[in-house]
This record gives structure tokens, sequence and C-alpha cells, in this order.
């Protein structure tokens, strides 16, 4: 068992440019502090953050509800201000650890209070931003703190892992439930999803004529999702590329709230290798210096 334990060891042990994991941490709390701040313009705040017994929306008896319990009127918006405060904090670089942990308690307050607003993309951004706690980004791209060019890798290995169950489980979805994805003839099944009226802002009749690109886009998106494990090679980078336009396009032609701002958010550690070479680069540079 010791040969085992020791490769586990060695491969828990790598370290990484602190870059990546510190840009995840910034654009994922951005991400986050857009959507909530599009709540509140919307005047929304007090009906989906509050129990229909305050006047709110939400009818869901949760007992993960602290901050409901004890105050039914002010409990959600409370955590929503807290959420704000501590990852404002937190992608600034200041006392960022313990923002992130107080931050992602209280919005998952939220979460519990109005699951139909809490979705997957949330909980795959609080789940990447409890590794980030532990990863030791907050030594890059902070406002206070000691700074470090390394910190260990494990976090930015776990988050692709997750990146790659979230394609991987969706592209496999798609083929179960729509095996129309692949089909030659008929409607290409990405045209009735962009010109969905409840989702989309594609004018259907417009897109008539677009329908064989649409076909191949539609190929292009089941190759991307069950190509998903390529984010553990060093293909990383171009299929980061790929990735990027597909939500680039989901995010101009769909309303979709920050689901392609989230799920770009992770992006960074696709180019850690990028990362690595820059900074070999800068430290050739300054010792030849």
């Amino acid at each position: 068992m010791r040969w085992p334990w020791a490769r586990w060891v060695s491969f828990t042990s790598r370290e990484m440019d602190a870059r990546p994991l510190a840009l995840v941490r910034v654009l994922a709390c951005v991400a986050i502090l857009a959507d909530l701040l599009q709540v509140g313009r919307l005047g929304l705040l007090q009906t989906i953050f509050r129990p229909s017994e305050a006047g709110g929306l939400s009818v869901v008896q949760d007992s993960a509800n602290v901050l409901v319990a004890l105050s039914p009127l002010w409990g959600g918006p409370a955590a929503y201000v807290v959420t704000l405060v501590c990852l404002s904090l937190a992608a600034l670089g200041v006392w960022t650890r313990p923002a992130l942990v107080l931050g992602l308690l209280a919005y998952a307050q939220l979460g519990h209070l109005y699951p139909p607003g809490d979705r997957a993309i949330d909980r795959l951004l609080r789940s990447a931003l409890l590794l980030i706690v532990l990863s030791g980004s907050h030594r890059r791209l902070a406002l206070t703190g000691a700074r470090s060019d390394r910190i260990p890798a494990w976090p930015a290995d776990t988050i692709r892992f997750l990146l790659v169950l979230v394609y991987l489980s969706a592209g496999v979805a798609k083929l179960q439930q729509q095996p129309a994805w692949l089909a030659w003839e008929g409607t290409p099944v990405l045209y009735r999803v962009m010109g969905d009226p409840l989702a989309a802002h594609v004018d259907p009749e417009a897109a008539l004529p677009f329908w064989p690109v649409l076909r191949f886009l539609g190929w292009g998106t089941i190759a991307l999702e069950v190509s998903a494990p390529l984010v553990f090679t060093r293909f990383a980078p171009y299929w980061a590329i790929a990735g990027a336009a597909m939500h680039l396009g989901i995010a101009l032609t769909m309303d979709l709230g920050m689901f392609s701002w989230g799920m770009l958010a992770l992006y960074p550690i696709l180019f850690a290798r990028a990362f690595e070479r820059s900074a070999f680069r800068g430290a050739a540079v300054a010792k030849a210096a």
C-alpha cells in the first residue's frame, strides 16, 4: 500500500501558478454579484427572498433556513446583503477566506429560501468557491495579505473534475433524452432551443435559413460535451476556446441568467499551462537581467 499512497501524496502535493485560481475567485464572485444585483435592480429582493408569511413568494419550509427561522421578515434580505458584502471582499482579496466562508453560507441560505432560483450554476459556483477557500488563491490578485506565486494544484484538479461531470452528464443526457441532436433530417434541436420564447430571443422565422448551420452547431455541442475529459490533457486550452465560443453564443441568443458567465468564470484553470509557461519565461528573463 505504500507505493499507491506515495503516488497519491505526490500528486496532491503538486503546486501550480497561483494566477488561474485567483482569477477563478475574482470572476466567480463577480458573476454571482452581478446576478444578485440584477435581482435588486428589478425590485425582486423582498419578493423572492422572503417567505409567504412575510409577504414574499417562498412557501418552502426548510429546516436549513436558519436566518429565516430567526426572522421571516429580515432573514432573506440580511442573507442577501451579507452575500454581497462578503463576495465583494473576496473578489478584492480583502479578508478573503473568512469572507468567502461567510458569503457562501449566506448565499446558500438564499438558495434554501427560494429553491426555484437556486440553479445548477449557483451550486457549481458554491462548490468551486469552497475549493477556492482551501487553495491559497488569496495570495494573488488581492489587496491585502502576503503574496505567493505558487499554491497547491489539487483544488484546480477538483474543479476540472466538476467541469467534466457537468459537461459529460449534459452530453449523455442529450443523447439519451433527445437522439434528434444527431439526426440528419428534421428540425434541428438547437433551432427549437434557440427559438424557445421562454428562454431565448432568436426570431424563429429569421433563423429558418440557418438550419444547416444550427444542425452543425448542434453536433458540435454534443462533441464538445462528451469530449470534456480533454480538460485533463494538454489539449485543455483548445477545448476551452471551443467551450468559450459555445457559452458566448448561449449568452447572445438566450436569457439564462449568469449561466454562461458563471461557467466561463471557471475557465482560467484550463489555461494553467499557459500561465506556467509565462511564469517560466518571466523568471528566465529576470534571471538573465
